[in-house]
């Protein structure tokens, strides 16, 4: 007599289309995480140096009412030095001293900003694209279908998250009301770290926690393309 042998009742479900669904996710994943190791290397050099000049200018008005870090950040900042050419209209930007630091700081604007934009980008690529590529890709939904209210159903039922739903939610604070957050970060069941009213401003250190998040659902979407096998096993 043998055991039962399970059928695996998932016989519509692409396996290499899934497969191709984490490596395009993968790639988005890689793609941002350099994107924003590269532009905080480039915060951390822009404001290392502009702290080395006023270093070096301050050594010339030593003892004087000059030498002190008010006065050094009020003096004008360029590119000038940075940039050879005109790059991008960088001749014709202007700033404090102060200012450059500050929005290069861990907790400033242009770690906020940078923040915000891999957070939209990795929404978007879900919602407009992979989520229904992959309700698609397990058989729970036609790939020509085109009425909403059954697309809508379709993704609701099979393609929920918990991960991104809480970013959807940010999002819509971010793109819809200014990164200020708006009450629907109270339905976050993951990412608690904003009130409404708060802005939607990321460290470093969320970042870290978002981005290995998302790594982990990208080892969830992996494991997808396997189908469970069963093997009959005779019994004695």
């Amino acid at each position: 007599m043998h055991s039962p042998h399970r059928v695996d009742p998932d016989t519509d479900i692409d396996c290499r289309r899934l497969h191709q669904l984490c490596d395009e996710f993968t790639d988005l994943w890689k793609r941002l995480q350099s994107f924003y190791l590269d532009a905080a290397v480039g915060f951390a050099y822009v404001r290392g140096r502009v702290e080395e000049d006023q270093e070096r200018h301050r050594i010339y008005v030593r003892g004087t009412e000059l030498d002190s870090q008010e006065f050094q950040d009020t003096r004008s900042f360029s590119y000038d030095q940075i940039f050879t050419g005109a790059f991008c209209t960088s001749t014709i930007h202007r700033a404090k001293q102060g200012e450059v630091k500050a929005r290069n700081a861990p907790d400033g604007a242009n770690f906020t900003t940078l923040g915000q934009l891999c957070l939209v980008s990795f929404y978007d690529f879900w919602n407009d694209y992979l989520r229904r590529e992959y309700v698609v890709a397990k058989g729970k939904l036609e790939a020509n279908e085109t009425k909403k209210v059954v697309i809508k159903a379709a993704l609701r039922q099979h393609a929920s998250h918990d991960l991104w739903g809480d970013i959807r939610h940010l999002r819509i604070s971010v793109v819809h009301n200014r990164g200020i957050a708006t009450s629907d970060v109270s339905g976050c069941r993951l990412i608690k770290w904003f009130l409404p009213g708060d802005p939607i401003a990321l460290t470093p250190e969320q970042m870290r926690a978002l981005f290995l998040a998302l790594l982990r659902y990208r080892n969830e979407l992996f494991k997808e393309q396997f189908r469970e096998h069963y093997i009959q096993v005779p019994s004695r």
